[in-house]
């Protein structure tokens, strides 16, 4: 019991006002719990500009969409000998950009040096899919910057931005953020279909105070849908009181997953049920336990969780990958994983909200 309680209070302790720096910002893919996600995904908050709700739903939204892209073949010639390079793509909130005193915020070269950092400060001429998008609550920034090879034109990313910036003035970050990914992912799709060549390096919107030109008249074939989609989201999203959201939130994952033609309450059941196993187990998981625990004992020390999750890989997680590698990739391929109480298979979409 006193390892649950610990685990629950160290989990939603809230960093506020927290200043990052390119080189402090965590990474969600390699060390979620900094980013306050309960598993690794494509969005990191750690200053909780968003709610705990806003962003499990933004994390659930861009895991979804990129993958609609995984079965779209990249089309640049720095990828033809990465037959699986797909979409990658992070959206990196927080509350204050580091700087020195007196020293003006550079959101545009955070957002480079970030991307080069999770990137592991590849060589320029390897395939670059690689897109962030970063939101600045107190500097009032948003910045986006795609890799090379997304081949997602500045104009597109421009007019990603100006279509939600209403909801960044209202300070409905989550939505604005969920719309800018809507647009991204289907204009990377759209590239990649009909081999669209537009690179771009990136785009800023410095002050979301100042005024916007209009958007231009191009635009790609999916941008209209995308429009009514968001609307839509938004107006059915409104319509859900907080006591039904949770179910809600399980039941979009479920049809997400498996459709709607299935035994929907079989999927649901399915969902919560994996949610629970997998969360008990992690808290009374030894190996989990040794993780937090290290960086509790050193969380004097700066990076100790990524050099505490470094460790647990070369020590114990690459040789369980390893071991059981033809385990894992079957049960990854079981996207509608059919119910079944002998058989628990991970699903750590709501791990957050067990917790």
């Amino acid at each position: 019991m006193r390892k649950i309680v610990v685990l629950l209070l160290a989990f939603y302790t809230v960093p506020i006002f927290t200043q990052y720096t390119s080189q402090t910002y965590p990474d969600p893919r390699n060390d979620p719990f900094s980013c306050r996600m309960g598993f690794p995904s494509g969005v990191c908050d750690p200053s909780s500009v968003l709610s705990d709700e806003e962003r499990t739903r933004l994390a659930q939204r861009v895991n979804q969409l990129v993958g609609v892209t995984s079965s779209i073949r990249n089309s640049a010639p720095s990828c033809s000998q990465r037959p699986d390079a797909n979409l990658q793509l992070v959206v990196a909130v927080l509350d204050k950009i580091g700087a020195f005193a007196g020293a003006q915020v550079d959101v545009e070269k955070f957002a480079n040096n970030l991307k080069r950092r999770y990137q592991n400060y590849q060589d320029i001429g390897i395939c670059d899919t690689f897109v962030l998008i970063v939101n600045s609550r107190q500097d009032r920034q948003v910045f986006t910057v795609a890799g090379r090879d997304a081949k997602i034109s500045k104009e597109t990313l421009k007019r990603a931005f100006e279509s939600n910036i209403g909801h960044f003035k209202s300070n409905k970050f989550a939505l604005g953020l969920e719309g800018m990914v809507e647009m991204i992912t289907a204009a990377y799709s759209n590239a990649h279909i009909v081999q669209v060549p537009t690179p771009v390096e990136g785009f800023v919107q410095e002050n979301l105070e100042s005024s916007i030109p209009a958007a231009s008249q191009q635009s790609f074939r999916a941008s209209a849908v995308l429009t009514k989609t968001q609307e839509s989201f938004e107006e059915l999203v409104g319509q859900v009181p907080d006591e039904d959201r949770a179910w809600v939130d399980i039941m979009s994952i479920a049809v997400a997953r498996c459709g709607e033609s299935g035994d929907l309450m079989k999927s649901i059941r399915s969902v919560v049920e994996e949610a629970m196993a997998i969360s008990v187990k992690l808290i009374s998981d030894s190996r989990y336990n040794g993780i937090e625990e290290e960086v509790e004992t050193n969380k004097d020390i700066l990076g100790i969780r990524d050099s505490a999750w470094k460790k647990a890989a070369i020590e114990w997680i690459t040789p369980l990958f390893q071991r059981y590698k033809e385990a894992i990739r079957a049960g990854g391929a079981q996207v509608c994983p059919a119910l079944n109480p002998h058989k628990i298979l991970t699903s750590p979409n709501l791990l957050l909200r067990t917790l």
